[in-house]
């Protein structure tokens, strides 16, 4: 049986004659309090040093102690609680990599890691030592130097500034009190505990299996909360969570980091590898094989990065999608010094005063904590900037939910209509569903019609039998940015199977034969298949929405000419995105986009059941999903049945009624799905199959009144958004309603596309322009920004973003944290008065100041009356 031993050591207080002038700390020591607890509970038999008692010589002593006692299988849990430092490494060359040494601020003098790593040498072979570090060991501050400008760096100092005007105490030595214990004491007592050391490098000959959850990176300071430090706080909210009682300590870590990502926790292992101990909670005294070694490992002291070893189809499967977040640098004025990327960040586009960054270490949650930090330091250097989050992810979180289709089963989802012997594949197409086939038939009858259709989703995968007769292959455009911008290629293992292949095929596809079938259906597939079609790769996954390449796709479906844009993805808004619709509106485009999909089990229900950007703006269509029996796709007129395939859980979102105005259902699920295993899957799902259909029946519609549009003078500059409301006019109109409740559903009715074509081109009279992209979202941004300027944080001195991004940042935080998408599900958009009572709740402001999501300046800027 296993013994379990622990030590914890926290210091609010140093003895001021070895460390002047260092301020004092207020939760170190209830960081070790509860530690001590925490072991107990565990059957740890430990002992704790506070304050006075832990000296640099009690420590070392009772982990003397600690390894003459224990024996192969037992544990040491060794946790630290205050400030940390560094001092100049004096090692010759080769034998460490690191030029300082890191250290721990004990009550008489700094403990030199070097000192640790000795200590740990004394234990003997399989046995375990957990070591959590709630300290800091960052002594200088990174500067840039005076010609250029380190992004990295500035990013680091703006969140530090941020945390610190919060009122958050650093645990970091400061870097006055670090020179002061240099000027003093490196001398005569530091550089003969560093002496013996000069020859032997880190963790060399360790025996015993270590692992430090550490809460920062080297060149990181962390914080002291008001009750405990932010490290220690967050293991304390993960241990009362069920689904972390067996977690790894990479996972702990992992999970961490997305609950707060600065500092940004680190872990590293070295010494015994004890496999059993690697699969295991780090904290278990009993684990099998606990004394069992089967080799060593020497430690990684780099900063480890957000751990990528998912891959894209486990992303999927897991739910793990993650990516790092994305920030748009727009300068107003040229910057005196160039920019460099520094350690934290690529910069992966820089033209003119615009700059595309990845924040390599920043998850896209809290992208912006980072804008608002990056923004403040950049002021701070006398350069006027915007700076906003470009991505929007919205993953999946149930198994596999996210697939339109499941390669793996491509037949019918059986609780979703039509059963296996209820449709064929191309249902969708017929005089019963879309009518796309007749529309079609009825536009064959003028043979100079013509119509080109922007496609806006991953792109298509060269070779499949169904691919656009009139695939404009000269025109293709990616705007990922890593890719060949010429070439709109997806990847079939990029997850999904090829959406865009799906989506394109639905739209435009060829003819089929029976053999591509399973012998059910023979012609074209697509409900627009004479359309010219240019594809534009705008995202690697569909759950990924990139507004800035969203925007410069709008542009470019614009100078191609361009009538329609099919787009099966949503996500944010931004200002771009809002532009980028009026832009393309004013054109004359019509864009359908997705109203966006949701899943009723799991923690899947838990993402916002509605329509989302850009399907939310005024001058978009919706789509939105109606089933095979003209029901709404929806769990509530689900089909009972075994639940055999992974698409299941998905449904279609539509809601609140103030963003279905200008919705239009199609059908959806169990539409044919172009594949790259099989010709076709008959388990297409989610509003990206309704989608297309409707730009189908757009461009149809266009296609076959072009003459009379251009006769009403539709098609002359300042006048081309008649032709988006003639379209949309006739699309509504023709809609059936024979749903009882297909206003809260469907918005206008359900996709009925030749009726359509005998809704001729309406008088000028009888159309309106709708509302700005712009006043339809910044209505509420403006109602948002104009509370926040009454409060504190706007009547101090102290620096702070504007409140228009504090505004737009509350908004996505409510589609970002789950305990806000029940409210961002119901938000009606323009009514401000509502949003200004909601803004003025108590219990609002409660879940904003409990959000892991929202900014240090949001958290202020609301709490703060």
């Amino acid at each position: 049986m296993s013994k379990g031993y622990s030590l914890h050591i926290g210091l609010n207080k140093v003895d001021k004659e070895k460390y002047p002038g260092v301020p004092p700390l207020f939760a170190a020591v209830n960081d070790a309090v509860f530690w001590a607890s925490f072991a107990e509970e565990q059957g740890y038999a430990g002992q704790s040093l506070h304050n006075e008692d832990a000296t640099a010589e009690a420590v070392l002593d009772m982990l003397n102690n600690y390894a003459g006692q224990m024996k192969a299988g037992d544990i040491l849990l060794l946790t630290y609680a205050g400030h940390g430092s560094q001092l100049p490494n004096e090692k010759e060359e080769g034998f460490d990599d690191e030029r300082n040494d890191q250290t721990w601020c004990l009550y008489n003098r700094e403990l030199l890691d070097d000192e640790l790593f000795e200590a740990f040498r004394g234990f003997a072979e399989g046995t375990r030592i957990v070591v959590v570090s709630d300290s800091c060991h960052s002594g200088t501050m990174v500067r840039a130097l005076p010609d250029e400008l380190d992004l990295s760096a500035l990013l680091e100092n703006g969140l530090n500034s941020s945390m610190a005007a919060r009122g958050l105490r650093s645990r970091k030595l400061p870097l006055e009190v670090q020179q002061a214990v240099n000027a003093r004491f490196a001398g005569s007592v530091y550089a003969p505990l560093q002496k013996p050391f000069r020859k032997t490098a880190q963790a060399e000959n360790v025996k015993a299996a270590v692992k430090l959850l550490a809460a920062c990176q080297d060149d990181q300071t962390t914080y002291d909360g008001d009750k405990n430090g932010v490290f220690t706080e967050a293991f304390m909210t993960l241990f009362k969570k069920p689904a972390f009682k067996n977690a790894t300590a990479e996972t702990f870590i992992d999970e961490i980091r997305e609950q707060y990502y600065f500092p940004r926790p680190n872990f590293f292992q070295y010494g015994a590898i004890i496999p059993s101990f690697d699969r295991s909670f780090p904290f278990a005294i009993n684990i099998p094989d606990a004394a069992m070694v089967e080799g060593y490992r020497l430690p990684d002291l780099k900063p480890q990065p957000l751990r990528r070893s998912l891959t894209p189809e486990e992303e999927w499967d897991e739910g793990k999608v993650k990516r790092n977040a994305q920030l748009l640098v727009e300068l107003e004025t040229p910057a005196d010094s160039p920019f460099t990327a520094g350690k934290d960040i690529a910069i992966l586009e820089h033209e003119g005063n615009t700059w595309l960054l990845e924040l390599k270490n920043t998850p896209h949650e809290h992208a912006w904590s980072a804008a608002h930090a990056l923004r403040q330091q950049l002021a701070a250097n006398g350069i006027t900037a915007a700076v906003e989050p470009v991505l929007s992810v919205s993953p999946a979180q149930d198994r596999r939910s996210t697939r339109e289709a499941d390669i793996n089963n491509p037949d019918y989802i059986p609780e979703w209509p039509p059963a296996k012997n209820e449709g064929h594949i191309g249902w969708h197409l017929d005089d019963a569903h879309s009518q796309l086939l007749k529309a079609q038939e009825a536009l064959l009858q003028r043979p100079d019609a013509h119509v080109r259709i922007a496609h806006l989703d991953t792109g298509y995968i060269a070779g499949h039998v169904a691919l656009p007769l009139k695939l404009d292959y000269a025109s293709q455009r990616s705007f990922v940015k890593k890719d060949d911008s010429s070439q709109a290629v997806d990847k079939p293992d990029s997850g999904q199977d090829g959406h865009g292949l799906g989506t394109l095929v639905l739209l435009a596809g060829n003819k089929v034969g029976k053999a591509d079938t399973y012998d059910e259906y023979e012609g074209f597939i697509g409900g627009m298949p004479f359309a010219e079609v240019i594809p534009m790769r705008i995202s690697e996954s569909v759950v990924i929405m990139n507004d800035k390449n969203f925007a410069a796709a709008l542009d470019y479906a614009i100078e191609k000419g361009c009538e329609v844009v099919s787009m099966s993805m949503a996500g944010k808004p931004s200002n771009r995105m809002a532009t980028a619709v009026n832009r393309a509106y004013e054109a004359g485009i019509v864009i359908v986009s997705a109203a966006s999909n949701c899943w009723y089990k799991g923690t899947g229900a838990l993402l916002p059941k509605c329509v989302m950007f850009p399907a939310a703006f005024e001058r978009v269509i919706a789509a939105t999903g109606a089933m095979h029996d003209h029901r709404p796709y929806d769990v509530k007129y689900l089909r009972g049945g075994q639940r055999a395939i992974t698409t299941q859980y998905m449904q279609g979102s539509w809601g609140p009624p103030s963003r279905m105005t200008r919705a239009l259902a199609a059908y959806t699920p169990n539409t044919p799905w172009a594949s790259t295993q099989h010709a076709f899957l008959r388990s297409g799902g989610g509003t990206s199959s309704a989608t297309p259909q409707v730009a189908a029946a757009a461009a149809l519609w266009i296609a076959y009144h072009r003459a009379e549009m251009e006769a009403k003078g539709y098609y002359q500059p300042g006048r081309q958004w008649l032709k988006v409301e003639a379209v949309r006019h006739a699309l509504y109109q023709s809609a059936s309603r024979d749903f009882p409740e297909w206003e809260k559903y469907y918005g206008n009715g359900i996709l009925r596309a030749y009726d359509a074509l005998g809704v001729g081109v309406a008088e000028e009279a009888a159309l309106s322009a709708a509302p700005s992209a712009e006043s339809s979202l910044f209505g509420i941004v403006e109602t948002i920004g104009s509370f926040f300027k009454r409060r504190k944080l706007f009547r101090s001195n102290t620096p702070a973003p504007p409140a228009d991004a504090l505004a737009m940042e509350l908004l996505h935080l409510l589609q970002t944290d789950p305990q806000f998408f029940d409210l961002f599900s119901t938000l009606d958009l323009q009514d401000t008065a509502a949003m200004q009572e909601l803004l003025n709740k108590p219990a609002f402001h409660e879940q904003i100041a409990r959000s892991a999501y929202a900014s240090g300046y949001l958290k202020e800027a609301i709490l703060a009356a």
